[in-house]
Formats: structure tokens, sequence, C-alpha cells
């Protein structure tokens, strides 16, 4: 990964490299990654002599099978990080039968996308007008999208100038004369305040099943906001402090998914997707454990685009559902909904 790193940053520079990064303005300068901190501080417990004759990795959500338990993940301006930007993930998950999801940031627009045959989820935010969003999901579900994520977390940009790794994305777009997919021309700026409420987000939600699509709601870090967002119509909810973009003390993602699973499995069968740290197959399976149905990796595959592109993507992932395979037949299952919390010790350093 620090090989991977290294290249991604060398091709993209500094100034990109940052917002890739994206280091919370109140993150010491030592500071490592809280959220892949914290996932590396759980540590697998193999159980022995199960005698299992395979293993299957694949992954069912929402009634659709994927090859592996994880899918690739949304980010902003996509073509800055490649000539193809999504496109190339996209072509490689299509091959691989891994769910992508795309950003309304992204500039790659939804017919290039569909084009690849990917399954994919449009990433929208919950900023704006209710509207807006009603009408960019659909738009979505007519290019093929299966359903829509709906990030509630900073969704918008309530002080200017704190963006993360210093670094304005849409100003970056702008300057090159794009157009993110949500956006009429160029790019959305959407107003912090007022802030959506539950009455919104189970309109839009209606919205969204009315013309046959799903709700992921992203940014869920609190059992009881999980429950709430359910019950107002979400199908599935996403664990995920926005890769802790916007301040380093937020809780890290995996501190918070047993709480969030364990309350929703009250209410099948809605998913339970992990979103914070995941680079490595180790870290698929810690989540699994913990009690998700999916992980979702980003930076690493966006450094692999950076790096060398389609190729390197498909490189990168298809190591990791190798990985994934070899780990969940060390730890004796044979897929990884056997793998429970007693599968795992949690160390302090």
């Amino acid at each position: 990964m620090s090989d991977l790193s290294d290249s991604a940053r060398q091709a993209l520079g500094e100034h990109l490299f940052g917002y890739l990064c994206g280091r919370a303005t109140d993150m010491p300068s030592e500071a490592t990654d809280p959220n892949e901190s914290a996932l590396a501080h759980y540590r697998l417990v193999p159980r022995i002599l199960t005698g299992h004759s395979t293993v299957d990795i694949r992954c069912t959500l929402f009634g659709r099978a994927y090859a592996a338990p994880f899918g690739v993940g949304a980010f902003a301006a996509d073509r800055l990080f490649g000539s193809d930007g999504v496109a190339a993930i996209a072509r490689v998950c299509a091959r691989l039968h891994l769910p992508l999801i795309v950003s309304e940031e992204a500039v790659t627009p939804l017919p290039t996308v569909k084009a690849t045959g990917v399954d994919y989820w449009l990433q929208i935010r919950a900023a704006g007008p209710l509207d807006r969003a009603i009408t960019l999901s659909q738009r979505a579900l007519a290019a093929g999208a299966r359903g829509v994520v709906l990030t509630v977390l900073a969704a918008a940009h309530p002080v200017p100038g704190l963006y993360p790794g210093g670094v304005d994305v849409a100003a970056e777009v702008a300057a090159r004369g794009w157009s993110t997919i949500g956006a009429e021309n160029g790019v959305a700026h959407l107003p912090a305040f007022p802030g959506w409420n539950i009455d919104a987000l189970e309109t839009l939600a209606a919205a969204i099943h009315a013309d046959g699509g799903a709700l992921i709601v992203k940014g869920v870090l609190h059992a009881d906001d999980a429950a709430s967002v359910v019950a107002a119509g979400a199908d599935g909810v996403m664990v995920s402090n926005i890769g802790v973009r916007q301040s380093y003390r937020w809780a890290p993602s995996i501190s918070c998914l047993s709480s969030v699973a364990a309350a929703l499995k009250r209410t099948p069968p809605t998913a339970v997707l992990f979103d914070g740290g995941v680079r490595h197959a180790a870290d698929v399976l810690v989540a699994s454990a913990l009690g998700a149905n999916m992980s979702i990796l980003v930076r690493p595959v966006v450094y692999a685009l950076a790096t060398d592109g389609e190729q390197a993507v498909e490189t990168l992932l298809t190591r990791r559902m190798g990985e994934v395979t070899a780990l969940s037949a060390w730890m004796g299952v044979a897929t990884l909904s056997e793998l429970r919390p007693d599968h795992l010790i949690h160390v302090s350093a």
C-alpha cells in the first residue's frame, strides 16, 4: 500500500495528492489516518479443523450477487486522477462483478458509466433543495443506477475555505471547464443551511422506491440514527465518517460498526455497508466479523488509477479478491457470513 501511495503522490503532485488524502485541519502533522489506525487494532483469530471443502467470498446485496464482499466507493472530480476517470474503474468492476458507487461530484457522465455494464449507485448529497435530490435520483435510475447513496454527514461546507487537504476541488473542476454529474453546468455549490431533516429523507426514499431504486444512507455513526433512517425508508446504511476529512476527532468508523449493525438486526433485511480505512483484505474480514455485509474501498483504488490507470486498478482489485479468499480459508470459514466478533481480538498497540 505504501508503494502505491508513493507512486500516486509522484503521479499527482503534492497538491492533488493532498486533496486525495484529505487531512483534516485539526489533524496533528505527525498523526496517521485514524480510521486505518483503529482497524489495525483488530487482529484476526483463526479457527482450526473446521473441515470446509471450499471458500465462497461472494456477496449478495439487494438481490444482486457480487464476486466479493467489497465494492469501490465514490470520489469527486474523477478525471483529475486519471484521464478516463471513473469509467476506467467501472470497466474493471464490470469485468470482476463488483459494485461501484459514483459521486455526483464526478465529471464522467452517467451514460458513459452505464455503457460499461457495471452495477452502480449514484452518491448524492443531503444538501440544497429536496427537489434537486429527487430529480438527480430519477436521472440516475433512468440511466441504469441500482439506487442512490445519500451522504448525510458533512454534505456541504458551512464555512468557506475549510477544505480537506486545503484543496477546493470544485475550483479545480471549474478551472478545467468540466461539469459534474450533479450540476446543470459547471459545479453545484450547495448551501449547508437549512439542513435536511428526517422528513426530507422520508420523501426522497419514497420517490426512489417509486422508480424501483433502493436508498443507502451514508454517514451513520450512531445506532439511534441508523434506526431512524431505516424507519424513514432507507434500505441500508453505510457506517462512515467520510474519511475523517472534516475532523480528526470524529469517531473511527470501525468503532461504531458493531453497535449500528446490532441495532439493525431487528429490521431485516437492512444492508450494512462499511467505509473508513479499508485498505487490505484483513480490513474486509474485520468489518464482516463486526456486522458489515459489504466493505467499501476508495483510496487504494484511486491510487492505482493515478499510478497506471485501468490495468493497475484491475491488478489491485483482483489481488484483494484473492487475499480475501486466502484469509477466509485460513480463518476456517466457508463464507464471510460465518465470521463473528469472537474471530477478533482488540489490541491496544
